[in-house]
């Protein structure tokens, strides 16, 4: 007999509903059916199919076919590796390398950081992993910028790390080389839409609002070193906002300047626009994760980037 106990990622849904999300090849009748039948059990005794689970619940499973753990089947046993800037028993904060795609696109798409980060978390807690709470990105980053990205580990941190993001009290910084002599700091803001065709981010008369603070650290007359931060988090907003007052960062091929773009792929092999999602500040937290205010996380700045950096403001 199989037997699962109910933790905080569980507890509070009812039954059938955990059931569900567990079973996944299991029809629903064939769930009900098990219930009725005293195939599915919970703390030893049949229960309703809206019973409300509750921490240390015990679920008894009697010849039913369960699916446990909440890596995919097909998964790769080995996927890439893991920078792992931060880790404790809620979250994790990551250093996602350029290139490394956040989420699958497709059931093709195998070796993506959050593979990665279920693969590290399932060898480090083995069965303690939740039956039906996968580990979520709490941030994502687009495919070719690198950077942070903090990962929730159980509901309640998702929950709270995503509260934390809604009423802007993580301040994210992003580190980026831009064509130009910018101003010292601005302020960038208007509506923008996404191009599903073209996969680009448009301005437009309206859609969704959109805000980008950004403050200059450098500046070499040609190109210009800055600080960003999002006030809204819109699909390619950082990039397409830069490029729209004519300060596009170099080796974006989407938005930026070809001729810059060719000259960084030739001399410094950059084949993707250089943003980094370099800081993270907690500015305020709930009260789940209020170990965490005022804790900083930086990322660690690729030597493509340094190279760059060096050679541009000798930085």
């Amino acid at each position: 007999m199989k037997e699962i106990k109910i933790t905080e990622n569980e507890a509070g849904q009812r039954l059938d509903r955990f059931l569900r999300k567990l079973m996944k090849e299991a029809t629903l009748s064939e769930i009900y059916k098990g219930i009725r039948k005293g195939k599915i059990k919970v703390n030893g005794r049949k229960s309703k199919e809206n019973y409300i689970l509750a921490v240390d619940d015990i679920v008894n499973f009697r010849n039913m076919n369960v699916e446990s753990g909440f890596i995919e089947k097909n998964i790769i046993d080995k996927a890439g590796g893991l920078s792992i800037i931060y880790e404790d028993e809620n979250i994790m904060v990551v250093d996602k390398p350029a290139g490394l795609l956040s989420h699958p696109r497709s059931s093709k798409d195998k070796d993506t950081l959050i593979h990665r980060i279920q693969y590290h978390i399932q060898l480090s807690q083995g069965q303690n992993t939740s039956p039906t709470f996968s580990p979520s990105l709490c941030n994502r980053l687009d495919r070719n910028t690198a950077g942070l990205v903090i990962a929730a580990k159980n509901y309640k941190s998702l929950k709270a790390v995503n509260e934390m993001i809604r009423e802007r009290k993580l301040k994210k910084l992003y580190l980026c080389v831009v064509k130009g002599s910018t101003d010292l700091n601005g302020q960038i803001s208007g509506f923008l839409r996404k191009d599903e065709k073209a996969k680009k981010a448009l301005l437009a008369d309206e859609g969704k609002e959109s805000i980008t603070y950004y403050e200059k650290r450098d500046d070499n007359g040609e190109f210009s070193l800055l600080y960003v931060q999002l006030i809204t988090g819109r699909f390619h907003q950082i990039r397409v906002h830069l490029s729209s007052i004519g300060h596009p960062i170099i080796g974006d091929v989407k938005y930026g300047d070809k001729k810059i773009n060719d000259y960084f792929k030739k001399n410094f092999d950059l084949n993707h626009q250089l943003l980094l999602a370099h800081i993270i500040r907690v500015e305020e937290a709930p009260q789940e994760l209020g170990y965490l205010k005022d804790k900083t996380w930086y990322s660690n700045i690729p030597k493509k980037y340094a190279n760059i950096l060096k050679h541009l403001f000798d930085y």
